[in-house]
């Protein structure tokens, strides 16, 4: 009877202990990341009555008789399932989704956890607030990889990222193939005709042209026009220039940036290939001339121009050639097509192609006999007081009033070109690029459209100064408005010397289409080259850090740059289930858990982590109030064994009396 006595106490033992359980998990209902804990039951030992017999001729075998010792705990399990994720907003609250723990450490043991609630102390190591322990991770090399070692993950607050210097930009965007709207270069009946003044070489700079020795180098320039005079200088490159090419290209381009000569004058060759000075418009109104600016460096003699040389434009004839007219921007060459179409003043239209052939019909004569043979009994010619197209009645020699006409080049593809009436059509872009120091610097680049169809000029400036080479070159867009050829005209990068011990810089240029980038077209749309990529960057202090779904930790600088800085690890185990509690929302290992392989999220171990979440207790409190109603229940039966043990105990006492 004793017996009955201890067998519903092991029940009432261990249903309390069941009851603690249940009790802690209640308790850590709202715990982060509390893992819940479940009591398991098994019977002990029991008392053998009988051990059963074998069976007899027709009697069955009898069964063992046995009356069991009472209940006990068996094992107390961890819940290990998933708690839900709630947001916090704050990024340093990391929540892992899936399997794994971080690691923690006091400086002398590893210590395992799913409270992800870390922040940074002032020194920038991550930690857990409520240890103090360190999270554990792998800090990055230089060049983006992680280094092996496990070890503090520590994000100094003064972290910089260095400057690079820009080695590359990418344009892309679209170049308007009609000039936004001013269309071909057209003469009309409003074009003034004229020579232009022009200053030729004599003698002749011999190549390798070598202006080395020639520092801050100007050629004075100035320019007369109906009794204005305006004067500039311009700034003479000095490095040595392979050919006339070269010379021509770097001296057009200072043209370029220069305010007062754009559009104004350029240099070109002529058919005896000496430089020539010449402005772009003519008549006898016009002058130019050219000196040095400074009278200590004789840079016109380099030239081959004459110190305080001057001269004056003329008036067009007919008998000129039409590539010495200032309306021609490149010659014509043979097989060259200008197109002439109008209207006669009683509305009849009428239009014709000329064609140009050097010594058989090259000059103003020539083009004008076109337009009377297809017109019908008018002459053409230059009015000789404006230089204006005019046409009289062959039978009257009265003027004709109230015609139009207009003349455009049909380019036979060989790079000729006329100037309009209107100055080429222009566009700039501007973006910044950065030397080894982490300075920026202004990169400019201008777009002009050429007076050969489908050809662009460009020029490119730093800081309002010329680089030292590749600042100028040619864009070639097929007949389809896709790029052909975008080059500098001395086939190189963009090198230019930032001064006070910097080291020069070279950028190359790219204009062509790639994966991530559209390159440069020209169609009929509004202009929108941009400069769209760059390598270099200026020194940056760390900004803000953020964690990756990988544990990666990402540094944002003010540069604008990104940077891995570190990598927060995870640990997982063969039997979770064998780690031990050791308080604080901590686990360590055990023989039974298994050694932790600790990895990166993702990869080596499955479960990734969310930044700005947190992972909740898995206690399920439905399920908890019922195990603790069925717990109750089971303890008050077995403690009512116990009382009915003693009843019956009472009993045999009594029997003597």
């Amino acid at each position: 009877m004793l017996g009955s006595i201890f067998i519903g106490l092991t029940g009432v033992t261990s249903h309390q202990t069941r009851m603690n359980v249940i009790s802690n998990n209640v308790a850590n209902v709202n715990t982060t990341a509390f893992k819940g804990g479940r009591a398991n039951f098994s019977d002990v030992l029991s008392q053998t009555l009988s051990e059963g017999g074998p069976a007899r001729g027709r009697i069955a075998a009898t069964n063992p008789q046995q009356s069991g010792r009472g209940v006990g705990v068996s094992s107390i399990d961890i819940v290990q399932a998933q708690g839900s994720i709630q947001t916090t907003g704050i990024d340093t609250d990391l929540a892992i989704d899936g399997d794994g723990y971080f690691i923690v450490n006091d400086g002398n043991q590893q210590f395992f956890s799913r409270d992800g609630t870390f922040a940074f102390d002032t020194t920038g190591k991550l930690y857990d607030p409520s240890t103090g322990f360190a999270v554990q991770g792998n800090l990055a090399n230089a060049d983006g990889t992680f280094r092996s070692e496990l070890g503090d993950l520590i994000i100094p607050v003064d972290r910089e990222s260095k400057a690079e210097a820009s080695t590359m930009i990418r344009i892309s965007g679209n170049l308007d193939a009609s000039g936004s709207g001013v269309g071909a270069p057209v003469w009309t009946g409003n074009t003034l005709f004229g020579q232009p003044a022009r200053i030729t070489s004599n003698p002749n700079p011999g190549f390798p042209l070598d202006l080395t020795a020639f520092n801050n180098a100007g050629l004075k320039i100035s320019i007369e026009q109906g009794g204005q005079l305006t004067e500039s200088t311009l700034n003479i490159p000095t490095k040595i220039y392979a050919d006339r090419v070269e010379l021509i290209s770097e001296l057009n381009s200072q043209i370029s940036v220069n305010g007062t000569l754009k559009n104004n004058v350029l240099f070109k060759t002529n058919a005896l290939g000496e430089l020539v000075l010449r402005t772009v418009e003519g008549g006898q109104q016009i002058s130019i001339k050219v000196d040095n600016a400074d009278p200590a460096i004789n840079i016109a003699t380099q030239l081959g121009f004459a110190a305080d040389a001057q001269q004056t434009g003329t008036r067009a004839a007919s008998s000129d050639l039409l590539n010495d007219l200032a309306n021609v921007g490149n010659d014509l060459t043979d097989g060259d097509i200008i197109r002439f179409a109008g209207v006669k003043p009683n509305g009849e239209s009428f239009d014709g192609n000329f064609t140009f052939q050097t010594d058989t019909t090259d000059t103003v004569k020539d083009l004008f006999t076109a337009v009377e043979n297809v017109y019908g009994g008018v002459q053409a010619g230059l009015d000789p007081d404006t230089g204006q197209i005019i046409l009289t009645d062959a039978v009257s020699g009265d003027r004709v009033v109230g015609f139009d006409v207009n003349f455009s080049l049909l380019d036979s593809g060989i790079g000729s070109g006329i100037f309009g009436n209107d100055p080429p059509f222009e566009f700039n872009t501007n973006t910044q690029v950065f030397d080894e120091k982490g300075n920026a610097h202004s990169l400019t680049m201008n777009f002009s459209k050429s007076v050969v169809d489908n050809e662009w000029t460009w020029v490119a400036t730093i800081d309002g100064l010329t680089p030292d080479s590749g600042n100028n070159g040619n864009v070639i867009f097929n007949e389809d408005g896709t790029l052909r050829t975008f080059e500098s005209s001395d086939k190189a990068p963009i090198t230019f010397t930032p001064g006070e011990g910097t080291p020069q810089l070279t950028i190359d240029i790219g204009a062509d289409s790639t994966e991530r980038l559209g390159g440069l077209t020209q169609f009929v749309a509004p202009s929108s080259v941009s400069v769209r990529e760059q390598d270099g960057r200026s020194a940056g202090s760390l900004v803000s850090v953020s964690f990756e779904p990988n544990g990666n930790i990402i540094g944002l600088f003010s540069n604008g740059t990104s940077e891995s800085l570190g990598r927060v690890g995870l640990a997982s185990f063969g039997n979770v289930d064998g780690l031990k509690r050791q308080g604080d929302n901590m686990f360590i290992e055990t023989e039974s858990s298994g050694q932790a392989v600790i990895g990166a999220a993702e990869t080596t171990v499955q479960g990734s982590i969310r930044s700005g979440a947190i992972e909740m207790s898995n206690v399920d409190l439905a399920q908890e109030f019922t195990n603790m109603i069925v717990t109750q229940r089971g303890f008050q039966a077995n403690a009512r064994s116990i009382t009915t043990s003693d009843e019956l105990l009472t009993e045999i006492v009594n029997l003597k009396r």
